[in-house]
């Protein structure tokens, strides 16, 4: 896959993304989008993306998780994915596994105290517009599926606690930290619900 294929392939990955967030009540919570992933199942392809995505942006984070290098590059403008403007995209590298190329998920930040990821569950679950939803979303009446994890790298000061959404191919995920702040390259956010 190259940049311009990927690109391309950017408006239907938003709309989809963007309607399951609007579904999960999460367009209308207002939350802001920090990143969007992709996933690349071959080498070359991901040597050549790096090399586009750097010429468009600067590298801020280039660690090595679960053996393989995983890149954040915050871009010079940022792209427009469905009502988000994003300025960082994730790049991991090929883990062996086969998988689907191209846009894989976009992360929203829910600003809150959540620690782990039974506390941020909670505060995803207290969503006003997801309130009602969450019995059928729990039970998997509507075919999304959830789950919950709390990535912290090495030298990293805060954890990440994070809840996905999947349906059809295409994730949302909350967490309740900016990857900037995560990465420690600027102070934490005030927690905007307090």
């Amino acid at each position: 896959m190259n940049y311009d294929t990927l690109m391309a392939s950017l408006p239907d990955f938003a709309e989809k993304a963007s309607q399951l967030a609007d579904r999960l009540g999460l367009l209308r919570a207002g939350l802001v989008a920090d990143h969007i992933a992709l996933r690349i199942t071959e080498r070359a392809d991901a040597e050549a993306l790096k090399t586009a995505f750097l010429e468009r942006g600067t590298l801020l984070s280039d660690k090595a998780i679960n053996g393989r290098p995983i890149l954040l590059i915050q871009l010079h403008t940022p792209i427009q994915v469905g009502p988000w403007a994003i300025e960082l995209v994730e790049l991991p590298f090929p883990d062996g596994k086969k998988r689907r190329d191209g846009w894989e998920h976009v992360e929203l930040v829910l600003p809150c105290d959540a620690t782990d990821k039974h506390q941020m569950l909670e505060a995803v679950k207290g969503i006003p517009a997801m309130i009602a939803k969450w019995p059928v979303l729990k039970d998997g009446t509507l075919g999304i599926e959830i789950k919950t994890s709390c990535p912290k790298g090495d030298d990293e000061p805060l954890s990440n606690p994070t809840v996905a959404f999947r349906h059809e191919g295409i994730t949302v995920k909350v967490h309740p930290h900016d990857m900037r702040d995560i990465l420690g390259l600027r102070p934490p956010q005030a927690d905007a619900t307090a």
